[in-house]
């Protein structure tokens, strides 16, 4: 049932709408930052062009706290298919992000962690610079994931760019995604994706075209959906 390969998830729901049916549909002050929550079901979880939920779908969501000197820290959390033992995928990210003269930068460290799962956590870095047009953005960047024993001493790497526009006078927002990955988890590995979305009050839908240049049924080409709701 549905339900019965999910339900680990529903606690973590629960969590959020407990926490901000209380509050505005907007962000929270707290300690001079903001509180985000975001729930969300997804037709496919691709990471990085490849399924991890074998091509079914994910209920996924986060919750961040960003501080207004640019520091933030979250979690995120999904469903996944019996990743070494594990059927529960969650992040936990702490980062710096600012603005500068319309330029973008984003740094800061992932922990994937996966419960019950064997030598299945590793810890990843990141960074990114873009530039901000108003309606346009775009950004470059790297995740490097040292040598680690749970991934049999080898290091990875990806390499990705995104594009992302604002259709003007309209709720309509359109994306473009494309990386790279060499190491433990991508043998000279190319994925991308294309997608648009529509936000109306603290909902988004969205669609996107994701492919990868590696065979399988997991990497192949696929049409992905997604309802988000934002707290």
């Amino acid at each position: 049932m549905i339900f019965q390969r999910y339900k680990k998830l529903v606690p973590i729901f629960l969590a959020f709408v407990f926490i901000f049916s209380t509050e505005s549909h907007a962000q929270n002050s707290i300690f001079s930052g903001d509180v985000t929550a975001e729930a969300k079901v997804v037709s496919d979880y691709r990471f990085r062009g490849v399924s991890k939920t074998n091509n079914d779908f994910a209920v996924q969501g986060s919750l961040d706290f960003f501080l207004d000197s640019g520091l933030y820290t979250g979690i995120w959390a999904s469903n996944v298919s019996d990743f070494r033992g594990s059927d529960v995928e969650s992040n936990l990210y702490l980062g710096y992000n600012t603005e500068n003269n319309g330029i973008i930068y984003d740094v800061g460290l992932t922990a994937y962690v996966y419960p019950g799962g064997t030598n299945a956590n590793y810890v990843e870095a990141y960074g990114s610079v873009g530039l901000d047009f108003g309606l346009l953005t775009s950004s470059v960047g790297l995740s490097y994931m040292p040598s680690q024993s749970n991934n049999g001493d080898q290091d990875n790497v990806y390499f990705f760019g995104e594009i992302r526009g604002d259709i003007p006078d309209t709720p309509f927002s359109v994306n473009f995604n494309i990386g790279y990955e060499d190491g433990v988890f991508g043998n000279s590995k190319w994925d991308w994706k294309l997608g648009t979305s529509v936000a109306f009050e603290q909902f988004e839908l969205g669609v996107a075209y994701v492919d990868t240049n590696q065979p399988g049924q997991r990497s192949d080409s696929g049409v992905i959906f997604s309802i988000a709701a934002f707290f």
